[in-house]
């Protein structure tokens, strides 16, 4: 649990703000009570919750970053396996520069 600063309004009955400083206890939890508490949620799920929370943690695991374009834009996994399979297509319809081609390209600099 954590101590959180509240700023409460409160109107009287001729629409006067009353401001009130206060303390309150929230259920604000902590990385290892969350943990801690999903965990009992799995462990007591059914079936549905279960396939949700699956999903959900797939997805989040797919749209991690895992590198970055030369313009700073984010590189997800699934756009890193599109990429791969594109150039694969390519490659095999004989669109690429060979070796030679480029160092021959790189002498006219």
């Amino acid at each position: 649990m954590k101590s959180v600063n509240i700023l409460a309004l409160y109107f009287d009955s001729q629409m006067k703000i009353n401001r009130y400083f206060c303390t309150k206890t929230e259920n604000t939890m902590g990385v290892a009570e969350l943990k801690e508490e999903l965990h009992n949620y799995i462990d007591h799920a059914d079936e549905r919750f279960l396939k949700m929370v699956y999903a959900m943690s797939r997805e989040y695991k797919a749209s991690a970053i895992i590198g970055y374009n030369v313009d700073g834009t984010s590189i997800t996994p699934k756009e890193l396996a599109q990429r791969v399979t594109s150039a694969s297509k390519r490659v095999k319809s004989g669109n690429f520069i060979s070796q030679e081609e480029i160092e021959k390209e790189i002498e006219n600099w």
